[in-house]
């Protein structure tokens, strides 16, 4: 069965909107395809410089839809990227807001991540 492509599925949506399908288009944008990007476009989203950091970061389980071209090439769902990006955002609030205490000793609490 063929995979529907992210730009496939905005064409069909846009195409149900303009035959008064509204409750349709609705249907489909929540089965939606995530749109699959670089390790280099993932980084230039969350705001690094380099495409390594994203791969550290996949590393330690932030991206776990992340997938492997045959090439051996990482393409991380843009969804997740962006859910990175507001946590990161987030804990910066946070942090400027001096709620980012140490813990106690006694606590076994982990630290933030990202």
């Amino acid at each position: 069965m063929p995979t529907l492509t992210a730009a496939l599925h905005a064409e069909v949506t846009e195409a149900l909107r303009k035959a008064g399908r509204a409750d349709l288009a609705a249907r489909l944008g929540a089965a939606a395809p995530d749109e699959m990007i670089t390790t280099t476009q993932a980084a230039r989203l969350l705001g690094v410089s380099s495409p390594n950091t994203v791969k550290n970061w996949l590393s330690g389980g932030h991206f776990p839809g992340a997938r492997r071209t045959p090439g051996g090439h990482w393409r991380f769902a843009r969804r997740e990227v962006e859910a990175v990006k507001l946590r990161m955002a987030e804990l910066r609030a946070r942090n400027r807001r001096g709620e980012l205490a140490p813990p106690d000793i006694e606590d076994e609490a982990q630290p933030p991540t990202l």
